[in-house]
C-alpha cells in the first residue's frame, strides 16, 4: 500500500475505529451496548476492552507498517468473543466488512481523488486478507469449543456412570458394590 494511503488512514483512525465501533455494537442487544460503551475499564468490561483494543489494533496495523503477526493477535482478540457468541460465522465476520464500509466511509473519497482507485483496492485487498485470516481463526477457536464441550460431557458422563455403580476406578482402593455381594458356590 502507498505511503499516501497509509498516511489519510492515519490521520483518521478515530472517525474509522468510532464508526465500526458503532456497527459491531448495533449486533448486541441495546442492554449490552449500554454497558459496553459506559464501563471502559478492562477489569469491569473485559468484553468491550478486547473488542475496542482488536479493532483499534487492526485499524492501527492497517494505517501503519502491517504486521500480519500483530494482525494475528488483534484477529484472536476479537474471535474468541465471537466464537463463543451462538452466530453464523458470517455475522461473527462482519467486523471486517464493517471496518472496510467505514475505510469508504470516512477516507473513500479522499483516497480515490488523491490516489486513484487502485490505491482504495489495494487498501480493500488488506483487510480481504484480514477476513480469510480471520476465518481461520474462527474455525479454530470453534474447534476447541467443541473439544472443550465434548470433554466436559465425557467427564459427566464419566461421573454419572460411576455414581450408579457402573465403573470401578482402582485408585480409589474399593471394591464395586457388586463385589462385595458375590458369593462362591462350588
Amino acid at each position: 500500500m502507498s505511503l499516501k494511503a497509509q498516511k489519510i488512514l492515519k490521520a483518521n483512525i478515530s472517525p474509522i475505529f468510532e464508526k465500526v465501533r458503532d456497527k459491531v455494537y448495533a449486533t448486541f442487544p441495546k442492554e449490552t451496548v449500554r454497558f459496553l460503551k459506559k464501563e471502559v475499564d478492562r477489569f469491569e468490561n473485559p468484553l468491550g476492552y478486547r473488542l475496542e483494543e482488536g479493532l483499534k489494533g487492526l485499524i492501527t496495523e492497517l494505517a501503519g507498517d502491517f504486521s500480519w503477526e500483530k494482525v494475528d493477535y488483534f484477529l484472536d482478540r476479537i474471535i474468541r468473543i465471537e466464537a463463543v457468541q451462538s452466530r453464523q460465522p458470517s455475522e461473527a465476520l462482519a467486523f471486517l466488512y464493517y471496518l472496510k464500509s467505514a475505510v469508504r466511509e470516512v477516507v473513500g473519497e479522499e483516497i480515490l481523488e488523491d490516489l486513484g482507485p487502485e490505491a482504495l483496492l489495494e487498501v480493500e485487498d488488506r483487510i480481504d486478507a484480514m477476513l480469510l485470516r480471520a476465518f481461520n481463526h474462527y474455525m479454530a477457536a470453534r474447534e476447541k469449543l467443541h473439544e472443550l464441550r465434548i470433554e466436559e460431557w465425557k467427564s459427566r458422563l464419566y461421573l454419572l456412570l460411576k455414581r450408579a455403580g457402573y465403573l470401578y476406578d482402582v485408585r480409589e482402593g474399593s471394591l464395586p458394590p457388586e463385589a462385595g455381594n458375590t458369593e462362591k458356590t462350588h
